[in-house]
């Protein structure tokens, strides 16, 4: 292996597993605030089912990307591709005005959102597709 294949695998990982840990961080937020604001249960159970999906894919993706697992290049992948998707979801709502209310009268989604979220879920969904990363985990690239 190379130092490049080296050096895009382990920024793929880390990313991806900053990114699951930042979601299992919202998790614990959202069942703390199921349980504070039983009123908003829709709303949170949603954004509680998102963060559940979203850190079950990055944590483990990013884990067995460290230990050269070609499972979890796929889960660095689905994770940061999910992330993209139900940010941008979010956004669009927001931008159709479609906000949700949450406690203490704060939008959710938007443009903040965006700026958080999209550029480091690019960088993971790209380092983890790209071939050095591939061959790290033992998958050979054949040129077209």
């Amino acid at each position: 292996m190379t130092r490049t294949e080296d050096r895009t695998a382990l920024a793929a990982a880390v990313l991806a597993l900053l990114g699951g840990l930042l979601y299992l961080a919202g998790l614990v937020l959202d069942v703390v605030a199921l349980a504070r604001f039983p009123g908003d249960a829709g709303r949170v159970g949603v954004h509680t089912a998102v963060d559940a999906v979203l850190a079950s894919t990055l944590l483990p993706g990013g884990v067995l990307l460290l230990r050269r697992q070609p499972i979890g290049r796929i889960g660095c992948i689905a994770g940061s591709s999910a992330a993209l998707l139900a940010t941008l979801t979010s956004a669009v709502l927001a931008a159709c005005g479609l906000t949700f209310e949450g406690p203490g009268d704060l939008a959710m989604g938007g443009l903040t959102a965006l700026a958080l979220v999209v550029p480091p879920a690019v960088a993971t969904l790209l380092l983890a597709v790209s071939a050095p990363t591939a061959r790290w985990c033992g998958i050979e690239i054949r040129p077209t």
